[in-house]
């Protein structure tokens, strides 16, 4: 900030320098006739460029300061330029003032001294100079406004990673009918949790409990509602077993933090930083996300006087009694906040888990209210009203006669409701059924024996009755039967069931007509929530009705009872039919490297409807709670040898890896806990699974398809799961060593021991040599991927390894300042050459293989005789390290470049400089001699590439356009191109006669080699070959060529762009090269690995272009070797 205000203030004293300026020109402008226009050009633009330094001043000094760091170059140059200029001008301009000043008396008139085209360039210069300030100020001032945005686009960014469970809000959709207290309902205990939540004394915890059906889930939704009117709300959170993310509190936490920084602004700023600083918040324990998400942030919130409220509805219905205890512990650690104060409105049934958390918590955290024990006068009163008003409705709807129903009818009512609203919603609800005469129904419900010493048995009693009338009524008793089964078969799932979903679905789920399962859902209104429509998922009205069925004690009549264990098995078998009928690519996807992203959720839901959804995700679960036979694990055992990678295709495909890979660690331990099982090898198969999983949790999380390839490609070989599903994919060659079985530390069996740093073919293709910091260099057979020959005498990691021209040898760089030589045939070392005083980085054989060169840290070029191994020169003048050399086309001439920011050409017989390349501003990477020996390339860290002439050592060009350095460059065979390679991700392609781009090309990460092109209409390179356009030669490019090569990322190998084969971490290119349609890798594991591709056995997708010129940013984009 200082710095930035330094260069402002040269700024200030150039413009109270040019106001100096005009003051004198104004003085010139009001006395000379002759030169009117020139001087008020000159003033205006004076005027412009004041007001461009006023608007760059105020930009530094106002909010969020900005570093200017576009206007803060400009500022620099410029202000020394002006300073002169004006100083120049008053230099010439003073002296006439002066002189009229003393010749006032004889009323001379000035002249201006400047000629005309003097001031045209001067007001060109100005205007120049105000242009590019405009420019870079705007770009700074847009800097500042997205500094801004860009804090608020990421904190919108992060709080959108936020997992929030479905249907856990109030106001989802999920609860949109379900019922409010009546306006004249539950008024006293409304009024005393309202006077709760205001009170900074009160106790952190308000625990709302109740016996099932006394209306908890009512009262939840109605103080939210109110809290939310008073935007006292910061978050609700529904439970409700068996409704997905609901039913559980993985995703509790991360949900009340979303609303919590929708309700509450300051706060979205710290949540956000604390999702960026744990980046694994969303894998971390309930503590964890507590800590960081929610009390950290309010404990450092702004101080302000205000309290909110978080509503949490059913705890009880959350499914685990662990995480329900912890939940509590953690909701109390609220009372310590000071500034914004928290507050939780929690109803559970009384069950003993829920008691015992509370009573483990310290003394005045929580209030309690016990729901039932109301005195039942002040109950009943409210059961009153809600008859009086529904019934009413009624009445009014079907037009029926009063006095209907009476007042002895309702108190009838009510005595049976014993106190239970859930009695009195169910009974209204089956008055009400459209298809049936309310009169006619209220009497059944009259009829009830009811006992009113139990109200749990009273809503027993109702239930059966409803169930009696509605499944089996005045039907023929042969019939009864088979309604019975169909009613425990299809309500039987949907009450045990992890999840809701459609009518449809689920007869699709149980494999069962959805026009039966309708008929039989029809007649369960009263107690079934089932939309009219059928795209919504059908639910229970309340949690009593699922405890009433399976209950035998309660639910009397065991025509209807539940028995859960067969329940769950019978619905683990329908999963596993559903889920044996997965295939290969379920989507039709066209690339075999398609991201998820990338597929349309449509698609999605089009092939992998909600039921076969629910099968893959809670198949093991239902089999858990079941009593499994022998045959139910031999289902297993099939599924594990038949559909295992079909299974996680669709676990990609719906997000659900995460939850797959907590499936099969859940079923190793059961087989080998709870079953008992004695099948060896079905528990190593489970456990292969296990490992395979987690190996590839990356690509299965990404790419489904690769699940067949890549996964079973890198598995190790003795993998249960490779040898079951792999088959060799036709298109495909790859040789590369892989780990014989799964261990903690993956260890490669062959090959290099650390990373490797370069790879290089010989120049028959027979052979690869690789480099690595393990100080070895090794030979490769390309046919058979089996490694020929270990070189080993190098003390330190070897730099760059190159063959001489006939193949017959290989030199080798190190940083242990030597260069050796090595024999192919043998294997062994033919020479070590010494005399570098720093590490070797560089080496290269002369085109007739006489002689070797070699570049240092040392600053110096070495030349070596072949034969004897002994220097036959130093080439000495470079004043920092030497990055690379090479021989002109005829051998007589060597290239150089430095650090020292020069390219140096050298005299072989002389072994004397002959010429200095100089004009780089920064270090060069690289040289080049053209085919013919005339020219010379250099690409370097100054963004540019040079050409030069060999002949006069001259600059014959600078080919500008690069936005960062420049690593390679290489000519075409004619040389009239020139190609360069940059960390801006881009090939650019010169004509060099022109020294104009023909060509630019996007490139996925950086080309550091380019080995040469091949016949003029594509570069081979260290990522692949590079397609050039067709009628390259000419400035119009109308169309490219097809793409029909390998080409290799950081993570993917391609082909015409497309994703082709994922590549693990072990085995990611460290350094590559290509020789025709083979690819070499040298990985950072120490592996070296050939591929090849046979395109005609490719899907036919990937034999089409990629792109052709006239494509869109957004095709630019989706394939990013693409052309500008």
């Amino acid at each position: 900030m200082a710095e930035t205000l330094g260069v402002v203030a040269s700024g200030i004293a150039v413009v109270q320098l040019a106001g100096k300026v005009w003051s004198v020109c104004w003085q010139y402008y009001t006395d000379v006739k002759n030169a009117e226009s020139e001087m008020k050009c000159l003033m205006d633009n004076i005027m412009a460029l004041q007001t461009v330094f006023q608007h760059i001043q105020d930009l530094a000094k106002g909010p969020g300061a900005t570093r200017l760091a576009a206007s803060k170059p400009y500022l620099e140059s410029i202000s020394l330029e002006l300073e002169e200029e004006f100083n120049r001008m008053l230099e010439v301009l003073q002296p006439g003032l002066i002189r009229k000043a003393k010749k006032k008396l004889l009323r001379r008139r000035l002249n201006w001294p400047f000629q005309k085209q003097e001031m045209e360039q001067f007001c060109q210069s100005l205007e120049r100079h105000k242009t590019a300030l405009t420019l870079a100020m705007n770009s700074d001032q847009m800097t500042a406004v997205i500094q801004i945005d860009n804090r608020s686009l990421q904190q919108v960014t992060s709080l959108s990673k936020l997992p929030f469970a479905e249907g856990a809000a109030h106001t989802h959709r999920l609860w949109e009918h379900e019922d409010h207290c009546l306006q004249d309902t539950r008024v006293a205990l409304r009024q005393q949790i309202l006077d709760w939540s205001d009170n900074p004394e009160s106790e952190c915890i308000f625990w709302l409990n109740g016996i099932a059906g006394t209306g908890k889930s009512t009262i939840s939704r109605t103080v939210a509602t109110e809290l939310a009117s008073k935007e006292r709300l910061a978050a609700s959170f529904f439970f409700s077993r068996g409704r997905g993310d609901i039913s559980h509190a993985g995703k509790l936490i991360t949900t009340i933090a979303a609303q919590l920084a929708h309700s509450l602004p300051i706060l979205r700023s710290s949540i956000s930083d604390a999702i960026n600083k744990n980046l694994d918040i969303f894998q971390q324990g309930l503590r964890q996300q507590w800590k960081h998400l929610i009390l950290d942030p309010l404990r450092n919130a702004p101080a302000q006087s205000i309290q909110l409220v978080v509503v949490i509805d059913a705890l009880d219905e959350c499914d685990s009694m662990n995480d329900i205890q912890l939940i509590l512990q953690l909701f109390a650690e609220a009372k310590d906040l000071q500034t914004i104060r928290l507050r939780i409105f929690v109803t559970s049934r009384p069950e003993t888990p829920i008691l015992l958390g509370f009573r483990k918590l310290p003394g005045g955290v929580y209030q309690n209210f016990i729901l039932h024990e109301i005195p039942l006068c002040i109950v009943n009163d409210d059961i009153s009203t809600f008859f009086q008003q529904k019934l009413a409705q009624v009445k009014k709807e079907h037009k029926l006669k009063t006095p209907w129903p009476d007042e002895q009818t309702i108190q009838l009512l009510v005595g049976k409701a014993a106190g239970l609203f859930i009695y009195a919603a169910t009974a209204y609800r089956f008055i009400q059924e459209e298809a049936y005469d309310p009169e006619e129904q209220l009497s059944i419900i009259l009829r009830e024996n009811t006992c009113s010493e139990s109200p749990i048995r009273g809503l027993d009693e109702m239930y059966l009755n409803l169930l009696q009338h509605s499944v089996i009524g005045k039907r023929n008793p042969m019939d009864c039967e088979q309604l019975v089964a169909r009613f425990k078969e299809i309500v039987g799932s949907i009450v045990i069931m992890s999840d809701i979903m459609p009518v449809q679905n689920l007869a699709e789920l149980l494999q069962i007509p959805t026009k039966r399962t309708s008929g039989t859902l029809a007649s369960l209104r009263s107690i079934l929530n089932i939309p009219e429509n059928e795209s919504q998922p059908i639910r229970l009205f309340h949690p009593s009705f699922r405890d009433f069925l399976l209950d035998s004690r309660r639910c009397v009549d065991l025509r209807f009872h539940i028995n859960a264990n067969e329940c769950h098995i019978q619905l683990f078998r329908k999963c596993m039919c559903l889920i044996s009928k997965l295939h290969e690519n379920i989507c039709n996807l066209p690339e075999l490297g398609v991201l998820v992203t990338d597929i349309s959720g449509d698609v999605i839901q089009q092939y992998i409807p909600p039921h076969i959804q629910y099968a893959c995700r809670y198949w093991l679960g239902h089999f858990q709670q079941g009593n499994p036979g022998k045959e139910d694990i031999r289902t297993i055992r099939r599924f594990l040898e038949e559909h295992l990678l079909h299974w996680l295709e669709a676990l990609s495909l719906i997000r659900e890896v995460s939850n797959g890979i907590l499936m099969v660690i859940a079923l190793e331990e059961m087989l080998s806990g709870k079953l008992g099982v004695d099948d060896p090898e079905l528990s190593e198969l489970v456990y292969d699974a296990k490992r395979f999983i987690l190996h590839n949790r990356t690509i299965i999380d990404i790419a489904p398809l690769q699940i067949y390839y890549s996964t079973l490609l890198f598995a190790p070989e003795a993998s249960l799961v490779r040898k079951g599903y792999f088959k060799k994919a036709p298109w495909i060659d790859i040789k590369v060593k892989v780990t014989s079985n799964w261990s903690s530390l993956i260890q490669t069996l062959e090959g290099h021991t650390t990373s490797v740093n370069s790879v290089v073919y010989s120049p028959d293709g027979r052979f690869v040599a690789s480099t690595s910091n393990d100080s070895t260099v090794r030979l490769w057979d390309t046919l058979s991927g089996n490694a020929c020959g270990v070189l080993e005498g190098h003390t330190d990691r070897v730099c760059s390894v190159v063959f001489s021209p006939d193949g017959k040898l290989v030199a080798s760089a190190s940083y242990d300042k030597t260069v050796r030589l090595w024999d192919i045939l043998s294997g062994k070392a033919c020479g070590i050459l010494e005399g570098h005083t720093n590490g070797v980085n560089s080496v290269v054989f002369s085109p007739d293989g006489k002689l070797v060169a070699s570049a240092s840290y040392d600053n110096t070029v070495r030349l070596w005789d072949i034969l004897s191994g002994k220097a036959c020169g130093v080439l000495e003048g470079h004043t920092n390290r030497v990055n690379s050399v090479v021989f002109s086309p005829d051998g007589k001439l060597v290239a150089s470049a430095s650090y020292d920011k020069t390219v140096r050409l050298w005299d072989i017989l002389s072994g004397k400089a002959c010429g200095v390349l100089e004009g780089h501003t920064d270090w060069v990477n690289s040289v080049v001699f053209s085919p013919d020996g005339k020219l010379v390339a250099s690409a370097s860290y100054d963004n540019t590439v040079r050409l030069w002439d060999t002949l006069s050592g001259k600059a014959c060009g600078v080919l500008e356009g690069h936005t960062n350095r420049v690593n390679s460059v290489v000519f075409s065979p004619d040389g009239k191109l020139v190609a360069s390679a940059s960390y801006d991700n881009r090939v650019r392609l010169w004509n060099t006669t022109s020294q104009t781009i023909v060509d630019t090309i996007h490139t996925e990460g950086v080309i550091t080699v380019m080995k040469c092109f091949n016949d003029g209409l594509s570069i081979y390179t260290d990522r692949g070959i590079i397609q050039l356009k067709s009628q390259i030669r000419g400035t119009h490019i109308p169309e490219r060529a097809k793409f029909s090569s390998l080409h290799v990322t950081d993570q993917w190998l391609k082909w015409n762009m497309k994703n082709l084969l994922w590549l693990p971490h072990d085995y990611r290119p460290s350094s590559s090269a290509m020789n025709g349609s083979l690819l070499v890798m040298g990985c950072s594991s120490g592996r070296v690995a050939f591929i090849s591709i046979e395109p005609a056995a490719l899907p036919p997708i990937y034999l089409l272009p990629s792109l052709t010129g006239e494509d869109s940013l957004s095709d630019t984009e989706k394939h990013p070797m693409s052309t500008d």
